[in-house]
């Protein structure tokens, strides 16, 4: 006789550390990482950014790594840049960044539409993130970066986020 053993396990997203680099003609964007709750292990991001110029053709570039055996951050697991006026146009152009924009979008006021001006904020724990359950736990990198199109292609911000993914059981 077999017993079947079936647990429900989610991967939860656990940021440690966020850098930001700024492009100060074009935007200034700042994050930092909170720690709360009784042992204060539980993690809040806030992120804002001021646009100090109209942005109407913005890319993103989302890249996620996880460490390889020496702990370099070194091959991205993931890599792809798309126009950020034609996702919030049309969200399903890239899963990834809609399901991490979804959770963000839920917990600030970040932008709906382009042309893009303004102050743009969040402030999340991304305990609502829904992960695939094929990701392994790990540390990881991901990075959020903002540049103009063509023909500038400038940096408005580059985002690194450091963290770990864990499986707990729900």
């Amino acid at each position: 006789m077999f017993t079947l053993f079936c647990f429900h396990s989610q991967l939860i997203v656990h940021i440690k550390k966020v850098e930001i680099v700024n492009n100060y003609k074009i935007a200034n964007a700042s994050a930092q990482i909170r720690r709360y709750g009784p042992s204060m292990r539980s993690t809040v991001a806030d992120f804002r950014i001021e646009l100090l110029q109209t942005m109407s053709n913005g890319m993103v570039n989302t890249v996620y790594y996880v460490p390889n055996l020496a702990g370099k951050y070194e091959k991205a697991f993931y890599n792809r840049t798309i126009n950020f006026c034609t996702y919030l146009r049309q969200p399903l152009t890239d899963r990834v960044l809609k399901m991490v924009y979804g959770n963000l979008i839920q917990q600030g006021n970040l932008p709906k539409r382009c042309p893009l001006t303004g102050t743009y904020t969040f402030n999340t724990s991304f305990d609502g993130l829904n992960l695939p359950g094929f990701l392994p736990e790990s540390s990881f990198r991901f990075d959020l970066n903002f540049h103009r199109g063509p023909p500038k292609n400038e940096r408005i911000f580059n985002g690194y986020w450091y963290g770990e993914l864990r499986r707990v059981s729900s």
